[in-house]
């Protein structure tokens, strides 16, 4: 008889590994395949699914001649594989990918898969393998018990992660700190079993391990592969994501998730981004620029002497990173602000003339929030009568296929419903302009009156007519009615998304109707307690996303927070299950179905209140613990329909823990997916609540009827 201490201990150490290595892995893929929400929904769902296939394959360990000792073997590998999976992303995408190049959904959906394989397939297994062993050495009522300590463990280690690892330490070092605290509770778990040859292999895996930590610079080896030809000057993990800046021929590169910002020393796209709104107004004193200062933008500004010029970064900690490497411009002018530029802009007093918004085109939820309809009506509140603003988007002028229509389209509709006046100035990008004032396309005629010092923004460089003739050949393309980009219903970062697919003839709706057709599936041919657990699941997921979508659209970033969000949900799940034979001493149907309906108004509940605590004016503090409870409620909900499932089901423990498990894990992964690319930008926060208020009815629905024909649970 196994000691339920040591197999608590075992998932607990599970839970640990597990989440921090998650934590560190997806901040790796969202680095290298430069990343957004589509590579993190890959990414994450990738991960559940073969932890929910390894949970389904490990109710076959019983027909093995030594469970026992394969078990051992596989908690001892797990402790290395988190270090190999960075290291073998770093060689993929070296190896198959050409320097340089975009990498396609199935390219990225094939790198995920390959990579996680056997980390993930080892921790399901163990997962079902040590929670049968638990009911073993006491009864059934111990399956909730080995859910909440292996949430338990996720729990310790996202504060680990978040509070300490994420600061001070690179994902490698950060990833052999984890290995070595795990191999200690591994260690402690062969003591308590009384496995002395495990003790002594543990022991001798931590001086492998140290030696890995102290003498290869993997940072700097990984650096060397990813950004070849460059020299790496630094590279430092922020809130906002990873910030890489690179030298190469004297010319500075900053880069943020692997995407390239801006870079120094590129005059045409400096003056560009600057001249052609400047231009536009007849005195400009009070200016705002959001990000792309630190490319010399600031200094093509200032030669329209205004009084006040605000800078604010997308990322505000790049600012300070970067001034170690490039000299800031040190006019009395020029104030620069260290915070995210949207809470800037709601905050300050000020007013400006002209506002240059300097961004990357909106492939994320992040940039997005800097092309909606919400963004331009708080901008407007800053702005002075006859005020002028500016924005790109990756050029079409020659040609206007459809994909780029749309991303045009609907940001011309949305400064449209705001501005009275809105121009295309097709020039490196196409530039947006817009403007309650008339807006003139003759800017070499513009810059020469009022006498600017241009390199390449003049009458040598750009014909008016020329440009005029592009500009309406642009406007001609571009839908005048249509959908509005919003914060919670992004459009343009969808339409944004299809777009750069359409480079590799990828269609992200044919993943969708696969998705949907497995759900499809998997609601009729689950029995219903584990078609509840995919349904719970995929809202749990689902709900994660919109809180951390909430969490951006207020604060500008979630690598901070969405490890606090993680850290929050595993909280929730270690107590509901802790407490659901407390809560349910005699597990019933009746009461799981009741689970389902609160989970379904919940989802109502939620999306309605994310969308009126975002267009409030609420202190942070407010706000923060109103998402925190949000987090913890859902966890516990699913947590205690995880532990009742348990009960109510008459399988076979091997069979009841590897299927419940990997129908929530199943679950879990295609609502990361569906509603980070599709639910939420197709239907916004309202219809994504309705959808999984649905789909919980139903379930519950399916259930009740089902318990009331007796079918076996």
């Amino acid at each position: 008889m196994q000691s339920k201490n040591a197999i608590r201990l075992a998932l607990f150490a599970l839970g640990f590994l597990s989440i921090g290595s998650q934590v560190f892995l997806i901040r790796e893929f969202l680095s290298v395949f430069y990343g957004n929400e589509l590579v993190l929904g890959i990414v994450l769902s990738t991960w559940l699914l073969l932890t929910a296939m390894g949970s389904w394959l490990g109710r076959f360990t019983g027909k093995m001649s030594n469970p026992s000792s394969f078990i051992l073997f596989l908690l001892l590998l797990l402790s290395i594989l988190p270090s190999l999976m960075l290291i073998k992303l770093d060689l993929l995408k070296v190896m198959l990918f050409p320097y340089g190049s975009m990498v396609g959904l199935w390219g990225i959906i094939y790198a995920s898969f390959l990579i996680q394989l056997p980390f993930c397939l080892a921790n399901g297994y163990l997962f079902t393998n040590l929670s049968v062993r638990l009911v073993i050495a006491g009864n059934d009522r111990f399956i909730p018990q080995a859910y909440s300590f292996e949430s338990l463990g996720s729990l310790v280690s996202g504060v680990i992660v978040n509070f300490i690892l994420l600061w001070w330490c690179n994902a490698f070092d950060s990833l052999s700190i984890l290995a070595f605290c795990y191999l200690a509770l591994i260690v402690a778990y062969a003591v308590i079993q009384k496995k002395k040859p495990v003790v002594v292999i543990a022991a001798m895996m931590s001086v492998v391990l140290l030696s890995l930590l102290i003498f290869p610079d993997w940072s700097g080896i990984s650096e060397a592969m990813l950004y070849r030809g460059q020299k790496v000057l630094s590279s430092k993990g922020t809130p906002y994501g990873q910030v890489v800046i690179t030298e190469n021929e004297g010319q500075l590169n900053f880069y943020e998730n692997g995407m390239l910002l801006f870079s120094s020393g590129n005059v045409i796209s400096n003056e560009e981004s600057v001249h052609l709104a400047m231009v536009q107004h007849p005195l400009p004193e009070n200016v705002l620029m959001i990000s792309g200062g630190l490319s010399g933008a600031l200094e093509e500004i200032l030669k329209y002497h205004p009084l006040k010029v605000d800078y604010v970064e997308l990322n505000p900690a790049l600012i300070r990173i970067a001034k170690r490497f490039s000299t800031l411009v040190k006019d009395t002018s020029v104030r620069i602000i260290e915070t995210d530029a949207r809470r800037f802009i709601k905050s300050t007093g000020n007013k400006y003339d002209v506002v240059l918004i300097n961004l990357p085109e909106p492939s994320t939820i992040q940039v997005n929030r800097f092309y909606t309809l919400e963004f331009f009506r708080e901008l407007k509140q800053r702005l002075r009568p006859g005020a002028v603003i500016s924005m790109s988007l990756p050029t079409s002028s020659q040609y206007v296929s459809e994909k780029a229509g749309q991303v045009n389209s609907a940001t011309y509709r949305t400064l449209a419903s705001v501005f009275r006046n809105v121009s295309v100035i097709p020039a490196g990008k196409n530039y947006f302009l817009a403007s309650d004032r008339s807006l003139s396309l003759d800017i070499p005629g513009m810059i020469a009156k009022k006498n600017i010092p241009t390199s390449y923004v003049n009458g040598w460089y750009l014909d008016t007519r020329q440009m005029e003739e592009r500009s309406s050949y642009i406007l001609n393309n571009i839908q005048r009615k249509g959908t509005i980009n919003h914060d919670f219903r992004p459009v343009v970062y969808l339409y944004q998304l299809q777009f750069q697919l359409s480079y590799f003839h990828d269609n992200l709706w044919i993943v969708g109707l696969i998705f949907l057709v497995i759900i499809l599936l998997s609601a009729f041919t689950l029995n219903p307690v584990n078609a509840g657990l995919f349904t719970g699941g995929f809202t749990a997921a689902s709900g994660e996303i919109l809180i951390l979508v909430a969490l951006q659209v207020t604060y500008g970033y979630v690598f901070q927070m969405a490890g606090v969000v993680i850290m929050l949900f595993m909280m929730g799940l270690a107590l509901g299950s802790m407490l659901t034979n407390r809560i349910f001493p005699r597990p019933q149907p009746k009461y799981y179905v009741i689970l389902q309906l609160v989970l379904a108004i919940y989802s109502i509940v939620l999306s309605f209140g994310l969308l009126w605590l975002s267009s409030s004016h609420f202190p942070d503090w407010f706000v923060q613990v109103t998402l925190a409870a949000a987090t913890l409620v859902v966890a516990i909900l699913v947590g205690l329909e995880y532990g009742l499932a348990s009960g109510i089901s008459l399988l076979a423990p091997s069979r009841r823990i590897s299927g419940n498990y990997s129908a929530d894990l199943i679950g879990s992964a295609f609502g990361a997916f569906c509603s980070s690319v599709f639910l939420f930008p197709l239907l916004g926060i309202i219809g994504t609540g309705m959808f999984l208020a649905l789909l919980n009815t139903i379930s519950a629905f399916i259930l009740f009827f089902r318990h009331k024909k007796n079918v076996t649970l």
